[in-house]
């Protein structure tokens, strides 16, 4: 009778939330067919179906009844769906979120014995497109070899270039990806137009090729990427975005190892339209670096802001972190002091990471202050913590490191205001990761690429003295360090030390004969010292190096006019 009684009670309060299929149950009689199926139908079929990205389908009610007790744990727990933030915080589109009352009818299931009820009561099976979410796309590419993903060892991080079979400049409204492998974690997807990436992959004996930053990036104000479960979506038609003739679309992929070889060689589809944008989109982040968590720590937190220098309006968001994170926050003070919560993630999943869009823009004004923290628990009592027992971890790329990001993408009001932003998060950029080896060389001074790596973001700052010390101070460490002669010619160029410039792009092209940028520095050297021969045979080295630098095409073009023009 207990058990009756709390049932009854059960029902009760959800009927009172509303919903349809509590309205039509009885206490002690929820079914499978009439009251639980919608919602399944609703919010796990899209995964858990056949051909679905999920494990296993739950269509039927004799899959259902096999994973009953598994799904009142984890609709209870709001692990599944999967949808990370929290109703309040902003109001996002696609959420997979289940209501209180849809949530409770898992527990009442459970209680009154797993019925599945009259078979009139079943509502039709969701039907799902066989193939692609939104018909045939208009391009599909797809990786010409597998990459074969052995069974053991760290996760993957890798590059793929994939030539875009294009005759002309199209228009995207929407993308999708497909993995073809559950070992595929998340996906950046890029673009190349300069060449660089295709060599980096002709340099590896396998498919594509290792490293985190390379030569590609998104369409200019899109964030592009995909997670699993990830939806579909067209843009606005304002938001469209140019997909170049004659780039490489760059895959950079997270394979996660199942313990067996999988062999991964996913596509993407394009879908073009003729309308072209109409409005420029923004994508910056507010990302830190300074990550250093030790063992045992159970809400270590590193916070960052940001000032807007203009009015905008929000468009999308996509936090980022590992397995230690736990709680994302996100919000803005106006100026007049109040505080708006835009995005709160209580119980962050590494697994389930992914891009949020708001359902309607949200109007910033100039002088918002948005502020995004977060907090790591490094303690044993974390389920998601990969080292056992809790080690010290820092930043860094691997999943067992950890970052702190937070990317948003916005819409400035004109040109004028797109410029301000690009500037600002330009130095916001290059002061984060000048502190970050600033305090890494502090532990390490005798690390070159550290040396590096701080005198090329301390340029922008406006540090060029200091600059250049880290630049010699990394050639004397190691005079491998090539990349350093490069940017010390670029110091020297601008202070117009024009000798002294071209005998760093020299050294530099002695150590690294392929890199075509210290071809472009003597071009440029020889043009200011008038030399245009010189100039026009430098260039031409450089085009020979990297074909597809539309840069340095148009320096030469200029070049040969130049010197037609001053033939008599």
């Amino acid at each position: 009778m207990r058990i009756l009684t709390l049932v009854a009670s059960i029902v009760a309060a959800v009927m009172a939330a509303e919903t349809d299929s509590a309205k039509s149950a009885n206490a002690g009689e929820i079914t499978f067919n009439r009251d639980l199926a919608p919602v399944i139908f609703s919010h796990c079929a899209p995964c858990h179906r056949p051909g679905g990205v999920g494990p296993f389908s739950l269509l039927r009610y004799a899959d259902a009844r096999k994973r009953a007790k598994e799904m009142g744990e984890v609709t209870a727990q709001r692990i599944m769906p999967p949808w990370l933030p929290a109703a309040g915080h902003g109001e996002l589109m696609d959420s997979r979120r289940m209501n209180d009352a849809e949530v409770q009818l898992f527990q009442l299931w459970l209680a009154g014995g797993v019925l599945e009820g009259k078979a009139d009561d079943l509502p039709p099976c969701p039907t799902f497109p066989a193939d692609w979410q939104l018909g045939q796309p208009d391009l599909v590419v797809r990786m010409s070899e597998p990459y074969e993903l052995g069974p053991d060892g760290p996760d993957v991080y890798r590059n793929f270039v994939l030539p875009l079979p294009l005759a002309s400049n199209r228009f995207v409204q929407a993308f999708e990806f497909r993995p073809g492998n559950q070992s595929v974690h998340h996906v950046r997807i890029l673009f190349d137009r300069t060449g660089q990436c295709r060599q980096l992959d002709e340099r590896e004996s396998e498919p594509g090729f290792s490293g985190m930053n390379v030569p590609a990036r998104h369409p200019p104000g899109h964030l592009l990427a995909w997670t699993p479960g990830r939806q579909s979506r067209r843009n606005p038609p304002e938001l469209t975005w140019l997909l170049e003739a004659g780039s490489d679309l760059v895959l950079q992929m997270h394979m996660q190892r199942t313990g067996k070889r999988e062999s991964i060689q996913p596509e993407i589809g394009f879908y073009f339209t003729d309308v072209r944008p109409s409005k420029t989109p923004f994508v910056m982040g507010l990302i830190a670096q300074l990550i250093d968590i030790p063992a045992g720590a159970t809400n270590y937190t590193v916070t960052r802001s940001f000032e807007l220098p203009s009015d905008v309006k929000l468009l999308a968001v996509m936090p980022h972190a590992h397995y230690l994170a736990h709680e994302v926050r996100f919000e803005a003070t106006f100026p007049d002091g109040t505080s708006h919560s835009l995005l709160w993630i209580p119980r962050w999943d590494f697994n389930w990471q992914e891009e949020y869009r708001y359902k309607q823009p949200v109007l910033l004004p100039r002088g918002a202050r948005l502020e995004f923290s977060i907090s790591y628990d490094n303690s044993a009592a974390n389920i998601r913590n990969p080292n056992h027992p809790p080690r010290r971890v820092i930043f860094g790329p691997q999943s067992t490191d950890e970052m702190g990001e937070l990317w948003f993408q916005v819409l400035p009001n004109d040109a004028n205001d797109l410029a301000i932003l690009k500037r600002e998060k330009q130095l916001m950029d290059s002061r984060e990761t000048a502190a970050f080896y600033e305090n890494f060389l502090r532990a390490h001074p005798d690390d070159a690429t550290s040396h590096v790596a701080l005198g090329k973001v301390l340029g922008p700052l406006g540090q060029t003295a200091a600059a250049a010390r880290h630049f010699r101070t990394a050639l004397e460490l190691n005079p491998s360090q090539f990349e350093a002669h490069y940017y010390l010619g670029l110091i020297h160029f601008d202070e117009q030390q024009f000798p002294e410039a071209r005998a760093e792009f020299e050294s530099e092209l002695r150590l690294n004969p392929g890199f075509y940028k210290a071809d472009v520095g003597l071009g440029s050297v020889s043009i200011e010292e008038q030399n245009l021969d010189q100039a026009e045979a430098h260039l031409k080295a450089a085009l020979n190096k990297n074909p597809k630098d539309p840069g340095v095409r148009e320096m030469l073009a200029r070049i040969v006019k130049a010197k037609a023009e001053a033939k008599p």
